[in-house]
């Protein structure tokens, strides 16, 4: 399938956008509104610091703003689930997902 140029052009643009990718394994004290609140503004400030030494300030307040704005929406997960929050310049996601290592594998019993 051939691209448009549009289509290459907004790809070629959203290369030198600033986007965040934050996944959250699960720690008992994000059953806790507060703490996980508290705990994801840490991650905030961490993450503007970061993208500002490698964006221009104006490019990061979009991204940052709208990450700040997700946090307030983000609930506290049930049953251990991992938290991931994906933010770009034009879509912002957040996913709850189990853990792996925590499904129980059966290891087949060999019967000679």
């Amino acid at each position: 399938m051939y691209k448009s140029t549009n289509d290459l052009q907004f790809a070629k643009e959203n290369q030198s956008m600033p986007r965040i990718s934050l996944i959250l394994p699960y720690e008992l004290k994000m059953k806790k509104k507060e703490a996980l609140f508290n705990l994801l503004a840490a991650r905030a400030d961490m993450v503007e610091k970061e993208l500002l030494a490698e964006f221009p300030a104006g490019k990061v307040a979009l991204v940052v703003k709208k990450f700040r704005k997700i946090i307030k929406t983000v609930n506290c997960p049930a049953k251990e689930k991992n938290i991931a929050i994906f933010i770009s310049p034009v879509a912002e996601k957040v996913y709850y997902f189990s853990p792996s290592h925590l499904e129980k594998y059966r290891v087949p019993v060999l019967v000679k």
